[in-house]
């Protein structure tokens, strides 16, 4: 068993409650951690054998550019369920980060978790 790790996956969304901040795009950062088999891709070292990080990263960036809810828990579920859909996950945990309210509420991080 192993783990794939991608970090602050920068991603644009048109989200929120809020009418300023579905006007525009907002900026988001996607953290994603897929846990799977290496057995097979270790043995062959062949990539179609395990899964292509570029192939996460742009499911990710696609799903969020199309993206048309009001809330990163939403958001966060459907997208986690995706990615273990469309790749050999056994499990996956998505850590979705909301960085533009974070100095006007006096706030380290705002973010959401889950995991499937």
């Amino acid at each position: 068993m192993g783990k794939i790790v991608l970090e602050d996956i920068e991603v644009m969304v048109r989200i929120g409650l809020l009418e300023e901040e579905l006007y525009a795009p907002q900026d988001l950062t996607v953290s994603v951690e897929i846990e799977h088999s290496f057995a097979q891709v270790s043995q062959s070292d062949d990539l179609a054998d395990g899964i292509d990080y570029r192939d996460v990263i742009e499911h990710i960036r696609n799903y969020c550019g199309n993206y048309d809810g009001k809330t990163i828990e939403r958001l966060a579920d459907q997208l986690s369920k995706g990615l273990k859909e469309k790749f050999p996950a056994d499990s996956v945990r998505l850590i979705i980060n909301k960085p533009r309210y974070i100095n006007k509420l006096g706030l380290s991080a705002i973010r959401v978790e889950v995991e499937c």
